[in-house]
């Protein structure tokens, strides 16, 4: 399939199905008190500025992954362009840790800040971020369903059916039958979202199969034993794909064990974690990018603009779609040069 057409056609749908939804944003698209250890670097690089009365924290999921340290660092430059009181916290360590995320949401909560944005780590979040939007605090999540059980007043986000429609139509370009392994953060949550997504577009593929599934938390750490566990239980996987950058080093590792690199097609997410070295030694068949800083400085405009007009929390949720495309190496360093990660 041609790359540039691939390319072309995909942003063509994207655009016309985000068009369809509802969103007021400006131009131009993640607690002040933290858990001792818990803070990030820009947490104490935020401005201090608060010249329009805004205070804004931002809880990052994982703070020290590339993708998310790009999210946070383009929430805090605009910001402080934007001149508003801005802050970052996160666990520290490199798996997802909701429970840390929760403590620091219920301090930006009782340090009544002004806005809160995250990303809903675990089905608990809905009920939290209800309860700021109770507090009269602006909620936005990354990565969220954007219904209003989510709790979210603006949501970055993805359809789901789309995105794995991106997945599939990727997987279909390679010969012969696929059977294909899944590897995620879990069966719930975002997790769950995005195997639905591709399970439903593999549906109506005649030549691919999804045969298995196993789960890492999102934790980089626990991807070599999960790609392992696929590969030994479904020994007839040829294709892997994943939605988490944080699984590329181990599933790279583990086919590597078993000499099956180039033989198992990956499909990874981003070029951190060896992606982008994968993809140009050929053995990543395609990484997923995504339009990360633009998706950031929309969310925080969008925040922005909802507090100065004094928009009641609460309703149906602001949609900014997050950009993706399936790269290949025919596009790859075009996309990095546009601030594609």
């Amino acid at each position: 399939m041609d790359q540039t057409s691939t390319k072309e056609s995909t942003l063509e749908h994207s655009t016309a199905v985000f068009r369809k939804i509802a969103f007021a944003v400006a131009a131009g698209v993640l607690a002040a008190t933290t858990l001792a250890g818990c803070t990030s670097n820009t947490a104490e690089a935020g401005t201090s500025t608060d010249a329009a009365g805004v205070s804004i924290q931002f809880v990052n999921p994982l703070p020290n992954y590339p993708a998310w340290r790009t999210i946070g660092d383009c929430l805090a430059d605009e910001a402080k362009a934007q001149g508003v009181d801005f802050t970052e916290s996160g666990p520290t360590g490199s798996a997802m840790d909701p429970t840390t995320m929760i403590k620091q949401i219920q301090g930006a909560i009782a340090n009544k800040k002004s806005a809160i944005l995250t990303l809903p780590a675990s089905d608990a979040f809905g009920a939290l971020l209800k309860q700021a939007q109770e507090a009269g605090i602006t909620t936005v999540t990354f990565y969220g369903d954007g219904t209003e059980e989510s709790g979210a007043d603006i949501n970055v986000g993805v359809d789901w059916t789309e995105l794995g429609k991106l997945y599939v139509d990727a997987i279909a370009t390679l010969p012969g039958e696929k059977n294909v392994g899944l590897i995620t953060s879990a069966d719930t949550g975002i997790g769950k979202s995005w195997m639905d997504g591709v399970k439903a577009a593999a549906e109506d593929a005649d030549d691919i199969s999804i045969v298995g599934e196993v789960y890492t938390g999102d934790d980089s750490s626990k991807a070599l034993a999960q790609a392992n566990a696929l590969l030994t239980a479904h020994p007839e996987v040829n294709v892997i794909t994943t939605n988490m950058g944080t699984a590329t080093a181990g599933t790279l590792s583990a086919l590597a064990a078993k000499d099956l690199t180039g033989e198992v097609a990956f499909l990874g997410n981003g070029p951190d974690n060896g992606g982008k070295e994968a993809l140009f030694d050929g053995s990543e068949y395609r990484l997923l990018m995504q339009d990360l800083c633009s998706a950031a400085t929309k969310a925080l405009d969008a925040t922005i603009e909802a507090l100065e007009n004094g928009d009641e929390p609460g309703g149906e949720p602001v949609m900014i779609p997050m950009g993706f495309i399936m790269a290949s190496t025919d596009d790859y360093e075009d996309l990095l040069a546009n601030n594609w990660g």
